[in-house]
């Protein structure tokens, strides 16, 4: 019984992991989106995928608040049913001030459960399990992303609303934590203490996370426009070539560590070039089998740069700025994903063809920079000149 319930235990806590990237279970049906609602700017449109990543912002930053008063438990389970509840509400409203108003309050559901997808790992277990555990939720997330997505489309071809209902699976999830999530997970009050400061490095790490992530929302947002402007199949396959991009990030989390070992810091440097390159490719495809190969080969040599960046902000920190600056990556990465459509849809209006083709020369000009700055600043002490022996 007991070696049971490890297994339910295990199983609800890494089935948190899985639903963490529901926001962008939308992305796919953007053009749809445009369609139904064509008076409104593009740009609002596509905030519609990303206003759920700011205000999860807000739950985020209050969420230790949340745990001392309700326990991790039963904050994972409220995060859980507010999710489902504000993501299938667009099935019922049609007007797009109440679609908005969901989105916004799905993101405060996940504020709630997504921090815990590492936290109780680290509660619950520890030494090898530990490790390893924290190697699969990593994995898991990018593999439930990939399962939304191919679900998706398979469910547009019914119509494009439908694909609201995949939010009825938190229930499910919630219904696994109320199961299995053991009681007493709460961290210890700790005496204060002065902190230590991040070090001025580390915010060079905070800054570099941000670009990043608003460069692969570049990519993400206008594949379904690309797809259909230049005719490269409908909405479903649209969904599929974001659900497969989703298991190339996988591949490359579950490589990085030999990437690593071999390649050291300039991993950093192959990501950003890959990516730059992948997304040439993609801007100079016209027909749907190099376009899918671009875009999914985009997300597999990018994502190598997310797991580089959170190993090396990690590395000599004292311990009590460890959960300081992961806390910081997060924001990074959810206030990019809320400036990016502004960003790009503004970026995208300057250039030789359209918006989606503009974005996509844009993104892959940004990246070639990074690519060939970071090498400049990694081969420079190496190239500085011999003095002479007197």
């Amino acid at each position: 019984m007991k070696a049971e319930q490890s297994k339910l235990t295990m199983a609800s806590i890494l089935s948190i992991s899985m639903v963490g990237g529901v926001t962008t279970i939308i992305t796919g049906i953007l053009p749809q989106l445009e369609h139904e609602y064509p008076t409104l700017p593009t740009t609002m449109i596509e905030w519609l995928v990303t206003a759920a990543n700011l205000s999860a912002l807000v739950t985020l930053l209050t969420n230790s608040w949340f745990t001392k008063r309700w326990g991790i438990k039963r904050t994972v389970i409220t995060g859980l049913i507010v999710s489902m509840l504000a993501g299938t509400a667009p099935l019922f409203s049609h007007q797009f001030a109440g679609l908005m108003f969901s989105r916004l309050v799905l993101g405060l559901g996940i504020g709630l459960f997504s921090p815990h997808a590492i936290s109780l790992i680290v509660h619950v277990y520890s030494g090898d399990r530990q490790a390893r555990l924290l190697g699969y939720q990593v994995g898991l997330g990018a593999l439930g992303n990939a399962i939304f997505l191919a679900m998706a489309g398979v469910i547009v071809l019914s119509g494009w609303r439908n694909v609201f209902l995949l939010y009825l699976l938190l229930g499910l999830v919630a219904l696994l934590a109320a199961a299995g999530l053991p009681e007493g997970t709460e961290t210890p009050p700790t005496q204060t203490e002065k902190r230590p400061k991040l070090p001025l490095r580390n915010w060079g790490f905070v800054g570099l996370a941000f670009v990043t992530y608003l460069l692969i929302w570049g990519v993400q947002l206008k594949l379904p426009s690309l797809f259909q402007e230049r005719d490269l199949g409908g909405v479903s396959i649209a969904n599929w070539t974001l659900s497969a991009m989703n298991i190339g990030g996988m591949a490359a989390g579950l490589t990085f560590g030999l990437l690593y070992r071999k390649y050291h810091r300039f991993t950093l440097v192959i990501g950003y070039a890959g990516a730059a390159i992948t997304t040439f490719l993609l801007l100079l495809a016209h027909q749907a089998g190099p376009a899918i190969i671009a875009a999914v080969l985009f997300n597999f040599i990018y994502s190598y740069t997310g797991p580089y960046l959170v190993f090396r902000s990690q590395q000599g920190l004292a311990p009590q700025l460890v959960n300081a600056m992961s806390s910081w990556l997060t924001i990074a990465t959810i206030i990019s994903a809320f400036f990016a459509p502004l960003l790009w849809n503004t970026l995208g209006q300057l250039g030789p063809g359209t918006v989606t083709d503009n974005t996509l020369l844009w993104t892959a000009v940004f990246l070639s920079l990074i690519a060939v700055s970071i090498t400049m600043l990694f081969i420079r002490p190496h190239t500085a000149p011999i003095r002479k022996k007197e």
